[in-house]
């Protein structure tokens, strides 16, 4: 029974000793890695930004302290994965225009909490994934401007109502969802001449629920009104 029970101890003792030298290996691995595996145009974009040496140095007191802009833009950057913007929660302004983007992961802006002005203009997008804004509570500037959008999702826009401007103009767009602005209750101003919006116009049901803040008016730049904006207001 004695011989038993030592080695059933003598089992334990080295399961023990295995998992620590595993955890160890992984923490030495992340150490060693840092944001090397990052699409290389956010990478790149990141070491600049940081003015790092290599991307094995960088950690997340290094990205913590990127809460001004990230510049991605004109980089010929074609596609973007999960995790590619992790630890930048304290990030402001994030530019990803003039690339030929074509889709966006469900979650890649996931935990970008800080996000005050998002700029996707100038890309190949024709649609988005219903989720990939939630979470960007601080949002105040939105580009979608200059792509191919034909349709939108119904509540592409939900949880962004701290939103003051949106560009939509120059894609694809025939129809708008209904509702597509219901929760835009802080935007001022809204672009969406250059589109296949035929008959819209600025006092549709479409865009009731904007403008609602108290003193606010809401600018709505459509096809017809190139050189003067509709304007409503409360």
């Amino acid at each position: 029974m004695k011989q038993t029970l030592d080695l059933f101890t003598a089992v334990l003792l080295v399961a023990a000793v295995l998992l620590v030298l595993l955890a160890g290996a992984a923490t030495r691995t992340e150490a060693t890695t840092g944001i090397c595996d990052r699409t290389p145009e956010v990478r790149d974009a990141i070491l600049k930004a940081l003015e790092a040496d290599g991307c094995a140095v960088v950690d997340l007191a290094d990205l913590t302290e990127l809460n001004r802009v990230l510049s991605i833009h004109g980089t010929m950057l074609t596609s973007l994965k999960a995790g590619d913007f992790d630890g930048l929660g304290n990030l402001r302004w994030l530019d990803l225009s003039d690339n030929p983007l074509t889709t966006l992961p469900d979650d890649v802006f996931d935990g970008l909490d800080s996000l005050e002005s998002l700029n996707l203009s100038y890309n190949l997008f024709a649609t988005l994934p219903a989720g990939v804004f939630d979470g960007l509570s601080r949002l105040k500037w939105l580009a979608l401007s200059h792509n191919q959008l034909t349709t939108l999702p119904e509540s592409v826009f939900d949880g962004l109502g701290g939103l003051a401007g949106l560009r939509l103009d120059n894609n694809h767009l025939a129809t708008l969802p209904a509702g597509a602005f219901d929760e835009l209750g802080s935007l001022t101003s809204l672009w969406l001449h250059g589109n296949h919006l035929v008959g819209l116009t600025s006092d549709d049901p479409l865009f009731d629920a904007l403008g609602r803040l108290p003193m606010a008016t809401l600018n709505i730049f459509l096809d017809r009104q190139r050189e003067a904006p509709a304007i409503r207001g409360t």
